[in-house]
């Protein structure tokens, strides 16, 4: 049995009419024919009644007449999402996140993606960025959003789709902050001050990033206490722990006992960047879809709104 021969039966089935059927498939009458009884002898079962009158279902052509129209829809499917895998529109995709990238990046690039290729079902878990490429080196993860520096994994690839650099976070009333109307800070000020830094384990590059940051100013940061995500140090200086270097982006969540505030002539250690990770070796055409996406979303919308910050 194949489609032919379902698509065959299917129209003969409505019709019950050689002849119109035959003409709205496109063949000769003797075909169909032919084409009808090769299938009743692979069934085993007779589907029609034939007079020199009529045409007429048997009771076996009429069970199998709306199993063969789902039989034929699933393979049309079947079809289609094989041809659309092959260009990126069908599939699955999993992605992995830090959490500083769900602040702009990753929800106007979601949407987008999203709205271009609605047949895709993306994964989305949000992790720290050893973890992620480690996923994505071992084949259970697609794609990754990972804030760098980070660690090396030499069988993955990591695109810059945004540039940032790290501002300091300080508590509200903080005896370390400038005054209210300053605009800038020199993170020599901090150097007396308690810091909350990235986990050495977890995020051993971000953490010696602001180790080196400090040190260029001078000082050696008195960290009091370790987090794996940006946002819990945030939380954790709103709570009057210490203070914190956290990527500009930050300032999209909007802290009640908080402040963000950029640094003056800021160390090149502070420079970090969003960057989508991937194995080129398991690369796919839906994964090459969404790389594409937000990097036109970082260069049209994203990135234009941190330099905004920064002005």
């Amino acid at each position: 049995m194949n489609d032919r021969q379902l698509r065959h039966f299917i129209v003969l089935g409505e019709l019950l009419n050689f002849r119109k059927a035959a003409q709205k498939l496109n063949i000769v009458q003797p075909a169909l024919s032919a084409s009808i009884r090769r299938l009743e002898e692979e069934i085993g079962t007779p589907l029609f009644e034939r007079t020199t009158r009529q045409v007429r279902l048997t009771a076996s052509g009429e069970a199998a007449l709306d199993d063969a129209r789902k039989a034929l829809r699933h393979l049309d499917q079947a079809m289609k999402n094989a041809k659309a895998a092959v260009v990126g529109s069908f599939g699955q995709l999993s992605i992995g996140f830090v959490g500083s990238a769900s602040y702009a990046l990753l929800p106007m690039g979601v949407r987008a993606f999203r709205t271009e290729f609605p047949d895709v079902v993306l994964t989305l878990q949000e992790s720290v960025g050893s973890r992620i490429l480690a996923l994505i080196e071992q084949g259970e993860m697609d794609l990754g959003l990972v804030r760098t520096p980070t660690v090396f994994s030499p069988n993955v690839v990591l695109k810059p789709v945004e540039r940032d650099q790290l501002i300091a976070v300080l508590p509200t009333d903080s005896p370390w902050a400038p005054p209210a109307n300053a605009r800038n800070i020199s993170l020599a000020r901090l150097a007396k001050a308690p810091f909350i830094n990235y986990s050495l384990s977890e995020s051993p590059m971000l953490h010696m990033a602001v180790v080196n940051a400090c040190r260029e100013e001078g000082f050696s940061p008195n960290i009091v206490q370790e987090a794996i995500q940006v946002q819990t140090v945030i939380t954790l200086v709103e709570s009057g722990l210490g203070v914190g270097l956290v990527p500009a982006v930050s300032r999209h969540h909007k802290p009640s006992n908080a402040r963000f505030i950029k640094l003056t002539n800021p160390p090149p250690a502070c420079n970090t960047e969003l960057a989508i990770a991937y194995s080129p070796s398991r690369l796919r055409a839906v994964s090459r879809n969404f790389i594409e996406t937000m990097l036109r979303i970082a260069e049209s919308g994203s990135v234009a709104l941190v330099e905004s910050d920064r002005k």
